[in-house]
């Protein structure tokens, strides 16, 4: 018990977030800066029982405008500083398997703990993972409750009402270094299910360095609830990436009438950028390209330009989406992050937005 501790292991960071968001109507203008970060405190991982915790804070400061459209802080309580014990769970594990009991992140297409603020989603239960078995992997996690990235507390409330349970069944496959297959079932009685199914293809082009790229997705609710949640969202992906240089071109057609939101964090399909997705209900089409360039501006400092545009049309809007970010890493601890997009809304001018990001952390 004494080496557990003796050769424990703690890192964290501390991260400031400025977001602003300019609408044409002012009344959903918002603007707040977050001082915060995470601690995280592991016993010594190479035993077979350990355990580990993770802290997480976002405290607001300086001036602020509707502060709670930000989603930085505690909704809960008027949007001021949320303190949560974001990672609390003893773990086993052997050669090729692990399991973890209480609050922990997931990492789904459906159910994971999102990077998008300071404070991430995580999930109160159990789950296992088995790895390298014939080229595969294999997750099976319950889920009791969850906690979404604005409340210190662990509820039954998703993104799409309120549950019972969620069981998850996960299979990844890795048949030749050029493929990779996954498909996720979440069992959710109390909502309705969903099975997630994607395969993604890389090869280099002949005499080339140039990698190759072709995607698949398909999304696919199954409800006989009065909730009606209706989502059949196919998602492909085509592309080349070099050393430095990536473009693809992203497209997903949601042939269902609900949004394709997923239960907790957000839903990882090919369309998304920082606001603008190919999420949206009433059969929405979106096509995404995106491109990102990876550059040294400064001698051993690695930097990343992006320019992604986008169209989203649905039965009732269609707007385009401008999004660009710029990340600087000036050593392995500091990251400096910018991000900018706006959405231009062809029938309903009212709704059209600047959002701007401005993200700065050290890790230790």
């Amino acid at each position: 018990m004494d080496d557990a501790f003796k050769n424990a292991s703690a890192m964290g960071d501390i991260t400031l977030f400025y977001y602003n968001i300019n609408k044409k109507d002012d009344t959903k203008d918002a603007y707040a800066t977050a001082l915060g970060g995470s601690l995280k405190y592991t016993t010594d991982s190479s035993k077979s029982v350990f355990a580990s915790a993770t802290f997480h804070n976002s405290t607001p400061i300086f001036k602020h405008e509707n502060k709670n459209l930000t989603k930085l802080f505690n909704n809960d309580n008027n949007a001021d500083a949320l303190t949560v014990l974001s990672e609390s769970f003893l773990a086993y594990k052997t050669e090729d398997t692990i399991l973890k009991a209480g609050n922990f992140f997931l990492n789904t297409p459906l159910i994971n703990k999102s990077s998008s603020r300071i404070i991430p989603w995580s999930y109160q239960g159990a789950t296992f993972v088995v790895n390298d078995i014939y080229k595969s992997s294999f997750q099976l996690s319950y889920i009791n409750k969850m906690r979404n990235n604005t409340t210190d507390s662990y509820t039954n409330e998703s993104l799409d009402g309120e549950f019972n349970n969620i069981t998850i069944f996960g299979f990844k496959h890795h048949p030749i270094e050029q493929l990779d297959v996954h498909l996720y079932y979440y069992y959710v009685p109390s909502l309705y299910d969903s099975s997630f199914f994607q395969v993604d293809y890389k090869n280099h082009l002949k005499n080339s360095d140039m990698l190759f790229c072709l995607g698949f997705q398909h999304y696919k609710t199954f409800d006989d609830s009065d909730l009606y949640k209706d989502v059949d969202l196919l998602g492909f992906r085509t592309g080349i990436f070099t050393d430095n240089l990536d473009i693809t071109l992203n497209y997903t057609n949601n042939r269902g009438d609900s949004k394709a939101s997923g239960y907790g964090g957000l839903s990882k399909i090919y369309t998304i950028s920082m606001i603008s997705n190919g999420r949206g209900a009433d059969k929405a089409k979106t096509w995404m390209l995106k491109t990102n360039l990876e550059f040294e501006m400064i001698s051993k400092h690695s930097s990343e330009f992006s320019i992604w545009l986008a169209n989203i049309k649905s039965d009732t809007s269609e707007h385009n989406s401008y999004y660009t970010h710029f990340r600087h890493n000036t050593n392995n601890f500091t990251k400096i992050y910018l991000r900018y997009e706006y959405e231009d809304y062809k029938q309903n001018n009212a709704k059209d937005a600047h959002y701007l990001r401005f993200i700065t952390s050290y890790e230790f």
